[in-house]
């Protein structure tokens, strides 16, 4: 049995994978930082027999990191596989995104990504096997407007997985990318949006329009959440799966753009990319 930890299993990719993937007979340890709001996905999995708990794990908090893995560890012998997934989106124009603000974005969607990697891989490295899966999106593709640092650490954690993969070939570790683009699951809820963007700022009804344009506009490219969860299955079990899956048109349809594009102003990507006039 494949024992897998996922980070960020409250809601999103992270609970549908949690749930998907013990439906496949993994063992799966589902972490979040409240584990209260893993009520529901714990009960799920009591009334189906599934191998999926719940665990506390906050990101964002070395000590929490370093004691839930410890625990998993004590609890299941090994970690086969770690999925990087938790994360939120920091929304509004990057001029009004504060120092605080923007610590946090990193902090929870990059550094947590690295305070993971620490606690996970020397365990895996001991047995010589493993498999880490870094969840980006098309935001770790494309720059969206007004959620510009929320972009820029998908593009770290872009980079970081090209090292690191570069880094372990030959241990018998892996290291893969999922690629995400337009979903309904839940994590639109996991948004924040700065405090310092008000009302009487210029750019305050180019903002509304822009996401009611882009909700409106992306609504046909919305896929099947189920289709990220079938990749980081793919990622699991399938030795040729590849490095990077893109999942959705959209997602795939910016990397034939920005292809196109080159190093040339990506405006037009975007534009064309979220559908916008």
């Amino acid at each position: 049995m494949t024992h897998i930890l996922i980070t960020g299993c409250s809601s999103g990719f992270g609970y549908l994978a949690a749930l998907g993937l013990a439906r496949r007979g993994n063992r799966v340890f589902a972490t979040m930082r409240d584990p209260e709001r893993g009520a529901q996905l714990a009960d799920v999995a009591s009334r189906e027999g599934l191998a999926l708990t719940v665990h506390p794990l906050d990101v964002t908090d070395k000590a929490s990191v370093d004691r839930a893995v410890a625990g998993i560890i004590e609890l299941g012998g090994k970690i086969d596989v770690l999925v990087n997934n938790a994360g939120y989106a920091l929304r509004g124009p990057i001029e009004c995104i504060s120092d605080e603000e923007a610590h946090r974005q990193f902090d929870t969607n990059v550094i947590g990504v690295l305070r993971l990697i620490r606690a996970v891989i020397p365990h895996m490295r001991a047995r010589a096997a493993g498999t880490v899966i870094n969840m980006s999106s098309l935001s770790g593709l494309v720059g969206i407007p007004y959620e510009g640092l929320y972009s820029a650490s998908k593009h770290a954690v872009e980079a970081l997985t090209d090292a690191l993969r570069f880094e372990l070939a030959g241990t018998g570790v892996r290291v893969l990318l999922i690629e995400p683009g337009a979903f309904e699951t839940g994590f639109v809820g996991n948004t924040s949006e700065a405090a310092n963007f008000r009302p009487e700022h210029p750019l305050w009804e180019e903002y509304q329009a822009f996401w009611v344009a882009a909700a409106g506009m992306t609504g046909g490219a919305r896929s099947d959440p189920a289709a990220v969860v079938e990749a980081i299955h793919r990622a699991i079990t399938d030795s040729a799966a590849p490095y990077r899956q893109l999942v959705g048109a959209d997602a795939q349809h910016a990397v034939e753009l920005k292809r196109s594009a080159g190093l040339e102003d990506t405006g037009p990507v975007i534009r064309e990319t979220l559908q916008l006039p």
